[in-house]
């Protein structure tokens, strides 16, 4: 699915090299921890466990690279293995230690970690059962396939302002959730021929919005110029400085409709106009029984709806596994993947958004056997089958105990009858307003909040109603929030009050019943009659009343200006604590975090001191934007570092235009990351200096800037001993002595000054014929 490259070994590789400096204390844990995350590997609740994360595109997967994952979750995270809510799968409670060889591992079979977190490109969304299901307009897994391949290619996609989310979906019934994300496409068929409406800005979180539709249909050849185009966009206009407002749906808000949808497509026309973008692809690439017969309708027994789903294709089907809270024992995980090895024919798995799989293309007698292999671990019911985040036990960003909620509903309906455990649909349960569960799309759903209250905090869940995707998609309505303890009796009795009501859908159950929900949720939103129950103070299974204890900042935004501001921060303080203290160590240490500072936007991020002054001498003084003589400070700096010079207070001077340089080239960055501070105007000059002499045949223009008499003489002799008699050699040289000593000495070696330009800003260019 993946085209695997060198550079993406060498990620692999780069985590080993870092995990080691990290345990050896010589990295710092920011640094560390923006590299990591972007490759899929955060801390959890719990200092120095964590969570590695995936990429599964599409939720395309092979059984073999199912049964390494099997193998991996026995092996390194406890025996079990996440399923996620973007069609990933996760190894929880992993020691540092193990990251390498779980990565190391997975690119063997094709699978990378590569983007599934920080401000990066993230796993792209795909209907889990595109190309078989009865509704099916065409599958859309080729698309996703290629939108993939050519994103994870570009290094650029590894830095995004936040990330960027993209989904496709095979009909209306938007099972890819392209609706709720920064760019979605629909299948749809025009005139007969293939493509996509398409959604944008769309998101939950922080001011979540569903979508806007920003075409009514393209065609499918075209989805690369409208992926690079919202990136485009993103880049230019994302908030890099404020995380809380750089999705693309701020910039949307703050562009207003109208002139957001007019430089997207102004984005998009600048591209067609280049016109490289067009895509082709094999449409049957992921197609089993080509031959079938197509039906729009099959009949199932009753009871098994929620499991088994009759396929397009004639006499197959497809069954969903969906383990509680996506959490999946591998001992279980074997028992499907057995089954499917010892079939006599092929199949097809995805992961899906639901925290759960298919094994699809399943024939109709092998379906029902399948269902009988997981009823022990996977639901009937979509009560049961709800989505739950990982919650406060494992997210530093988690308030309350989400997934212990669900384990108390399921405990709470399991004994009622089978009519009452049918009336609620799948609930999608956030353990706090970051819907990591996606409530707000819910039919029915919760977050975790925290109520204070004179006797102590109470966790909370806000319900709300109604939330759906796709054309029409909306948002769920708030009711209330009600406390985590009453949740259960809350739930029960709306079971009961949709049962009496006759309605079979949801939908139609809340439209027609809102004033009865609505006057059943406040029985339970006015917390002053619970005060005094002290179990209202506890979450699920806690052990202690409900604090925030634990909680901080969450990692998955992490990037490369928090490694920027690290370097810039550190060069400050050593420069500071040099002025104070006088310790030319700090001097050097200021300069070398200077120099290090923006490395990380050219690919480079490295603890060796020459690594890094070479570097940065390639990147931002041979280009241009730091003046020459900085190079002659690195190499006195190096000297210092290996004990030839003891002294370097007379760099002063030259290493704090090199932090303040850095700084100003920091400060004007744009969206895209790129540095918009004009270039010096001396290295510039020198450059068309140097330029127009090689050119012509005239001289090579030497800097020996920084060098102070009588160093500087011995080194033009040493420049003029390289030419033959007769030819030219420029060189810059600093006002004061140097350009006073220099020229006598060189006449007495018997040398022709040519010219001395002095129009130049504290130096000089003087021209030397050879004798």
């Amino acid at each position: 699915m993946i085209d695997i490259n060198e550079g993406n070994y060498k990620a692999i590789e780069d985590i080993k090299e870092k995990s080691d400096q990290y345990a050896n204390g010589t990295i710092d844990p920011v640094r560390f921890k923006a590299f990591r995350v972007s490759m899929g590997f955060y801390e959890q609740r719990k200092k120095e466990t964590y969570m590695v994360r995936t990429r599964v595109p599409g939720g395309v997967i092979n059984l073999k690279q199912f049964q390494c994952i099997s193998e991996l979750g026995r092996k390194y995270a406890d025996g079990k293995i996440r399923f996620t809510s973007r069609q990933d799968i996760q190894f929880q409670s992993v020691d540092l230690k193990s990251a390498y060889p779980i990565m190391k591992s997975l690119i063997e079979v094709g699978i990378i970690t590569k983007g599934t977190g920080g401000n990066t490109v993230r796993n792209i969304e795909c209907s889990p059962l595109s190309g078989v299901s009865l509704d099916d307009v065409f599958d859309v897994t080729p698309y996703m396939k290629a939108a993939t391949n050519y994103l994870i290619k570009d290094p650029t996609t590894m830095n995004m302002p936040r990330k960027y989310k993209i989904a496709f979906s095979n009909s209306p019934a938007d099972t890819g959730n392209a609706a709720i994300s920064d760019l979605g496409f629909i299948a749809k068929i025009v005139d007969g021929k293939r493509g996509f409406e398409l959604y944008g800005a769309g998101g939950f979180g922080g001011s979540p919005r569903v979508a806007i539709k920003l075409r009514d249909f393209i065609e499918d050849k075209n989805i690369l110029y409208y992926i690079q185009a919202m990136k485009n966009l993103f880049e230019a206009e994302g908030d890099r400085t404020n995380k809380n407002k750089a999705r693309i749906r701020f910039i949307l808000k703050r562009l207003g409709k109208e002139k957001f949808v007019a430089r997207f497509n102004d984005e998009v026309d600048k591209l067609k106009s280049e016109g490289k973008l067009d895509i082709s692809v094999n449409k049957d690439e992921f197609m089993l029984h080509k031959k079938s017969n197509i039906v729009k309708e099959v009949k199932l027994s009753k009871g098994l709806e929620n499991v088994i789903f009759p396929q397009k294709q004639a006499g197959y089907y497809s069954v969903y596994i969906h383990p509680q809270s996506g959490h999946l024992q591998v001992d279980n995980l074997d028992k499907v993947l057995n089954f499917v090895k010892d079939l006599d024919y092929e199949v097809s798995i995805r992961t899906t958004n639901t925290q759960g799989f298919f094994i699809r293309d399943l024939k109709e007698k092998d379906a029902g056997k399948l269902a009988g292999i997981i009823s022990s671990f996977s639901s009937k019911y979509n009560l049961f089958n709800s989505l739950t985040c990982v919650g406060a036990s494992t997210c530093q960003l988690g308030l309350c105990l989400s997934q212990n909620l669900l384990t108390a509903i399921k405990k709470e309906f399991e004994p009622l009858s089978d009519d009452l455990k049918d009336q609620l649909p799948r609930l999608y349960i956030s353990g706090c307003p970051n819907s990591c569960a996606q409530h707000e799309k819910a039919p029915l759903g919760l977050h975790g909040r925290a109520k204070r209250t004179q006797n102590g905090l109470i966790p909370m869940y806000s319900v709300s109603f109604g939330g759906r995707v796709g054309s029409s998609a909306i948002m769920g309505e708030e009711y209330g929030d009600i406390p985590a303890k009453k949740i259960l009796e809350f739930l029960h009795k709306l079971a009961e009050l949709k049962l009496s009501s006759g309605y079979e859908d949801f939908y139609e159950f809340i439209n027609n019943n809102e004033q009865q929900i609505r006057g059943l949720a406040a029985e339970y939103t006015n917390i002053e009659k619970f005060v005094d129950d002290e179990d209202i103070y506890y979450d699920f299974e806690a052990c202690e009343k409900f604090s925030l204890k634990g909680r901080g900042p969450g990692e998955c935004s992490s990037g490369v200006l928090d490694v920027i501001k690290l370097d810039l921060s550190n060069a400050k303080a050593s420069l500071d604590k040099y002025k104070e203290l006088k310790n030319d160590n700090d001097l050097y240490l200021s300069a070398l975090s200077s120099a290090r500072t923006l490395l990380v936007l050219r690919g480079v991020d490295s603890n060796k001191h020459r690594e890094i002054f070479k570097e940065f001498e390639k990147n931002f003084i041979d280009t241009g934007y730091v003046k020459a003589s900085i190079k002659n400070l690195f190499e006195n700096l190096l000297d210092y570092k290996l004990g030839d010079i003891e002294d370097i207070s007379d760099k002063l001077a030259d290493i704090e235009y090199l932090y303040n340089k850095v700084k100003a080239m920091y400060e004007s960055l744009n969206g895209k990351l790129e540095i918009t501070l004009p270039k010096e105007k001396e290295v510039l000059k020198q450059n068309e200096d140097v330029e127009k002499s090689e050119n012509s045949g005239e001289y090579k223009v030497v800097d020996f800037r920084g060098v102070k008499c009588p160093i500087n003489f011995v080194k033009v002799k040493i420049e003029l001993s390289k030419i033959k008699s007769g030819e030219k050699r420029g060189f810059y040289l600093d006002d004061g002595d140097p350009i006073k000593n220099v020229p006598q000495s060189v006449k007495r070696e018997g040398h022709k000054i040519i010219s001395i330009d002095s129009n130049y800003d504290g130096y000089n260019l003087i021209i030397i014929e050879k004798k």
